[in-house]
């Protein structure tokens, strides 16, 4: 079937391959100086070369004081050029058009970086952020000539186009939004008053480049969970008045603390914000640009629908650069799927973690490393796990040409993926389980299921090569009476190997317990969590964690942390609370969630009898998905 998504587009003198955008996402792969990276080239190299029509390049800053991160890409300087011009290079040698996103920060900048107090078009503070000093008209004008001499470094870098960001609250957008806007001048009330610093931006490039070199603008359809935020209808008269100075297409995403696109759904919902696309393309003549969760099935619905012209996708593309090409070979069952856990956005925000990182795709940051290549000697390797860490290990040394055996104790492949999966807001991981398994039936490998490893049997099996992948040891809570109380692993219960009565306490308030909880009340059972440490659900990325804890809450859930256990019986909890209280908490079921261990004893007994012996995933110690994604990944293009 013919795709629309596939087809040819122009933007203006633009030729586009498809109408597939990579959308601009921050990856803090240049260097302290926002100067073209090694890793950052490569990052853009291989999604040029996985087909992307258009490839906007990511927020780059067009002077320092409006810098927001850590190693942001900058084109705020002459001596950026170079650096710039062989990343532009670099895309467009696989038949990518190139463009680069100019960004200010605005009140959203961070004086750390830059040494100097950011500027706002008001003096109001972002909720996140410091106090700006507010613009003086003849600033915004100096502001303006910054953003034009960025655009004709791009232009003499190579790019093709720019595209100004007015999204997402930072500087232009807080000249559009009445909640940072309070200005009584030109530039503020009125919606034309406050859209006029970006027509003087689209103006002032316009009038500096050739026709031959697009511009246009990245809008927020709406503000969600701002007073005073933007709202659809303004968001509709910001692109006509775009439009009308000069932008070449708009491309339209959303904002706020509670936008669809910052939150997961319950279950998994495509194109979240498509409606707001949908809006601005009735009004304008340009081509419009949509984002926000958009699947291939999903872009083709928005097309047909007259909705948008384009598709930006920008996490599924972090997932798998290699969508297009894979749509265009008919090849959609290899498309790795996103699972919208938002650890590509919570990389940017926690401070010990610098450039972008995705969970299931072991390579993105790591692009500039050399690709495994095809083994000099094929050798039978033995892969004892069918989890993310030993399917990826044994598809990984099947593709390298090794004769891999996966033996699974379980009656399907998959692992923890499959409980993890089960629980309100992540069924988007049973996609990637199913991916996971196919690419077992791809490659060929011998799998055996309901096999239990012991050191007597692989020895038996004469293996070359030994990973273990065989997940943790869960750990049982040390209370006194717990044995006899009769509680139930968590996991347990999110795979239905036992059922939980009406009324539930569960110890331990990580991501699995809080997890296990929110399943547990969507069944309508009444629950209480208690933990040891002062806060639940530590572990969760701070993207997620707010809104998680507040659906907790809004499903009755009761949450005790800081408590400290006296004893367990049957249907019957003993805790000290936090205030000093002896309380007695009566439940049907008692359920564990207090963490696992690493188990090595396989290994142990194999070490020193195997001639290659591996480890990899949480049979080393237990972690996230990411971190046995990666070994497993490792692991095999080792072997």
């Amino acid at each position: 079937m013919a795709r629309r998504v596939m087809e040819p587009f122009r933007i203006g003198p633009l030729s586009l391959r498809n109408r597939l955008v990579f959308a601009p996402i921050t990856t803090q792969y240049a260097d302290e100086r926002g100067r073209v990276t090694e890793k950052l080239k490569a990052h853009y190299e291989v999604r040029a070369r996985g087909g992307a029509g258009l490839i906007v390049v990511e927020a780059s800053y067009v002077e320092p004081a409006g810098q927001v991160f850590v190693n942001q890409l900058g084109v705020y300087d002459d001596t950026l050029v170079p650096g710039l011009r062989e990343l532009a290079g670099a895309i467009k040698r696989h038949g990518s058009v190139a463009a680069i996103q100019l960004h200010h920060g605005g009140r959203m900048a961070r004086s750390n970086l830059s040494g100097v107090q950011p500027v706002a078009p008001s003096a109001v503070a972002d909720p996140r952020g410091e106090m700006p000093r507010e613009l003086s008209v003849e600033d915004i004008r100096g502001m303006v000539q910054m953003f034009v001499r960025a655009a004709e470094r791009a232009r003499e870098a190579g790019f093709g186009a720019v595209e100004i960001h007015g999204a997402h609250g930072y500087l232009i957008d807080q000249f559009i939004s009445r909640a940072a806007n309070k200005r009584t001048d030109a530039y503020g009330g009125s919606i034309e008053n406050r859209a006029r610093f970006l027509a003087e931006v689209l103006e002032g490039i316009r009038g500096a480049t050739s026709a031959g070199f697009p511009v246009w603008v990245r809008i927020n359809g709406r503000e969600y969970g701002v007073d005073d935020g933007t709202t659809l209808e303004e968001a509709v008269e910001v692109a006509r008045l775009a439009e009308r100075a000069g932008s070449a297409a708009v491309h339209v995403s959303a904002y706020g603390p509670s936008s669809p696109t910052n939150r997961t759904t319950a279950v998994f919902r495509t194109a979240v914000i498509g409606h707001l696309a949908a809006a601005v393309r009735k009004a304008v003549s340009v081509p419009v640009m949509a984002v926000g969760r958009i699947t291939p099935t999903a872009a083709e619905g928005l097309i047909n629908a007259g909705s948008a012209d384009l598709v930006a996708v920008g996490k599924a593309l972090l997932a798998d650069p290699d969508i297009p090409r894979k749509l265009a070979s008919g090849r959609d069952d290899r498309i790795v799927p996103c699972i919208v856990c938002m650890w590509c956005r919570d990389a940017l925000i926690l401070p010990e973690i610098t450039g972008i990182q995705c969970q299931v795709n072991p390579r993105l940051g790591r692009d500039d490393e050399p690709e495994a290549t095809e083994t000099m000697k094929s050798r039978r390797v033995l892969v004892v796990g069918g989890g993310p860490a030993g399917i990826l290990a044994a598809v990984n040394a099947a593709d390298r040409g090794h004769a891999v055996t996966l033996w699974e104790r379980g009656t399907g492949l998959g692992g923890q993926l499959l409980q993890a999966a089960v629980p309100p807001h992540k069924d988007r991981i049973r996609s990637y389980a199913r991916y996971l398994e196919s690419e077992v039936v791809r490659t060929g490998i011998q799998v055996q299921l309901e096999r239990e490893a012991t050191a007597e049997s692989v020895l038996e099996e004469q293996p070359e090569v030994v990973v273990l992948a065989t997940g943790p040891r869960q750990v049982m809570p040390d209370i006194p009476g717990i044995e006899s109380a009769g509680a139930i692993p968590a996991g347990a219960v999110l795979d239905g190997s036992a059922r939980a009565g009406r009324r539930v306490i569960i110890i331990g308030g990580e991501f699995l317990g809080c997890e296990t909880a929110e399943y547990l009340a969507e069944h309508g059972r009444a629950v209480t969590i208690t933990r040891r440490g002062p806060e639940m659900a530590t572990r969760v990325g701070p993207s997620l964690r707010p809104y998680f804890l507040e659906r907790l809450r809004g499903k009755g859930v009761k949450l005790m942390p800081g408590v400290r256990y006296v004893r367990a019986g049957p249907g019957r909890l003993t805790v000290q609370t936090a205030d000093g209280d002896t309380v007695d908490l009566e439940a049907d079921t008692l359920v564990y969630a207090t963490g696992a261990t690493g188990d090595t004893r396989l290994y142990e007994q194999l070490r020193g009898k195997i001639a290659e012996l591996h480890m990899a995933g949480d049979c080393v110690a237990p972690r996230f998905i990411r971190d046995a994604v990666r070994e497993g990944f490792d692991v095999g293009c080792r072997l």
